[in-house]
């Protein structure tokens, strides 16, 4: 019977939203509220996952394997949330939005930060600054500093004061939205709002008291502005530190219980719980309530037992994980060691057969002088523009436009593009991959899938066509 009534709630569902676009189904995603979210929150995303692989939205598909990882996350199922950060890369491809790149990144670095690999955590956020600050959205550069500001939390803090600073300017921009360039909803206002309490806890860090004040103050006011259960955590448990160092132990304990309560029944990830538990084991201490300091000594203990089991069992799965890719890749390199060998035995058989043939049948032809051939002028051009391309020569375009007059002007007719948009459109006509793009002109990949996107955008291709077809028929 329940199989029935989930099967039916789909039909329903597969209807209702079949009649959205894959923004709008992207934006219904987003919208659901993080901090309540969990079992229910995934069947339903789920069921819009299905909507989106039968009108084949890719990006839609993968937001919301982005969006059950965060979940997964969240209730501290560490494993589960890889397994959908898994099935997020298996469909990136160079056609990908960067918000979905981004957001990729975001959640692995988070995910690795927690098993204690920050090296690994970092790189994921490297990966994508270039394309972030040229995005010029104002959103993912605050999330983006914001990262960068955890990361030296503990070995720099005046470093991280500055990206505390960078974070809460940009995250001002966005809810200021001069000419509407951004969507504002619940989540990401609540987000950006955090800014004001982190901000304080950096002037904390330095000792900076009355510069802390301010922006807890500021943190207070503007958590009462939208209804959100993290950024409730986050602003008292500002709050609270802010308040314990300044000596004021009622107001510390208001808000650290109130952070407590949230991390206890909203916000299972261990993460939430250890930092208000030393904050409060700290304040009794200080206090001296022994009773206290013992009941949250035991807590803490508790949840970093629960902790260091869940790590454990990832990172055993992660080995395995590791070993069987290395063990394929022996594998692998033993086949085509084995092709190669048998390759080079084929190839000195054949020069063996070629001079034996030739020296067979050379005084028959003495008498004739062979002429070398000469490429066709077309062929000789294309030869030299592929080695200026590889060369990233600034002669290139200029020999490509004699090798294809009339590309220029094909593209312009479409849409007007920048120069340096034509010369990569003259790239991808030449057929180099991605891959070979960024190494002839010392880009990273994810900056060519990114320049791709945009590309497509401007040109008005097709999702369904593939680019390089496209651009083959540009010409005919």
């Amino acid at each position: 019977m329940m199989k029935k009534l989930t099967f039916l709630f789909f039909l329903i569902s597969s209807f209702f939203y079949s009649q959205h676009t894959e923004e709008e189904i992207k934006n219904i995603i987003f919208d659901m509220d993080f901090s309540t979210a969990g079992p229910k929150e995934i069947q339903k995303i789920d069921s819009l996952i299905k909507v989106c692989k039968q009108n084949s939205y890719n990006d839609c598909v993968a937001f919301g394997y982005v969006k059950i990882s965060m979940i997964y996350d969240k209730m501290n199922d560490i494993n589960k949330s890889f397994y959908y950060i898994n099935k997020i890369e298996s469909l990136i491809n160079s056609d990908t939005d960067f918000e979905i790149i981004f957001y990729l990144h975001m959640q692995k670095s988070f995910l690795y930060r927690k098993l204690g690999e920050m090296v690994t955590s970092f790189k994921q956020l490297d990966e994508i600054k270039d394309e972030t600050m040229k995005s010029n959205n104002a959103y993912f550069i605050y999330l983006l500093n914001r990262q960068y500001a955890d990361r030296y939390i503990e070995t720099n803090k005046e470093l991280s004061l500055k990206y505390n600073k960078i974070a809460y300017r940009f995250s001002k921009i966005y809810r200021e939205n001069k000419g509407n360039r951004y969507r504002i909803d619940k989540n990401r206002l609540g987000n950006s709002y955090k800014t004001s309490a982190y901000l304080g806890g950096a002037y904390i860090d330095l000792n900076k008291l009355d510069s802390a004040r301010i922006y807890i103050e500021e943190a207070i006011q503007n958590e009462k502005k939208v209804d959100d259960i993290t950024l409730k955590y986050i602003t008292s448990l500002f709050a609270g530190r802010y308040f314990k160092e300044v000596k004021n132990v009622e107001q510390a304990q208001h808000y650290l219980w109130t952070a407590k309560n949230i991390a206890k029944n909203n916000l299972k990830s261990e993460n939430y719980q250890i930092a208000v538990g030393d904050l409060l084991y700290d304040l009794y201490e200080s206090t001296g309530q022994k009773d206290s300091v013992g009941y949250y000594s035991n807590w803490l203990v508790e949840v970093e037992d629960v902790n260091h089991k869940q790590n454990q069992a990832l990172n055993d799965t992660l080995d395995k994980q590791n070993e069987l890719e290395n063990t394929n890749i022996k594998k692998k390199t033993k086949g085509l060691f084995f092709i190669l060998s048998v390759s080079v035995v084929t190839c000195i058989l054949f020069i063996f057969l070629f001079l034996y043939y030739y020296k067979k049948h050379k005084s028959k032809n003495l008498d004739k002088i062979d002429i070398p051939h000469q490429l066709p002028v077309q062929e000789s051009i294309f030869k030299e523009v592929i080695q200026l391309a590889k060369e990233n020569n600034p002669e290139f375009m200029t020999r490509f436009n004699e090798y294809c007059p009339r590309f220029s002007g094909e593209l312009l007719k479409v849409s007007p593009l920048k120069i340096s948009e034509i010369r990569f459109c003259a790239y991808i006509y030449l057929n180099f991959s991605t891959k070979e793009i960024a190494d002839y002109t010392f880009i990273s990949v994810r900056t060519v899938q990114t320049k791709k996107y945009h590309i497509r955008k401007k040109l008005n291709i097709p999702g369904d066509m593939d680019i390089y077809v496209w651009f083959s028929r540009l010409l005919k």
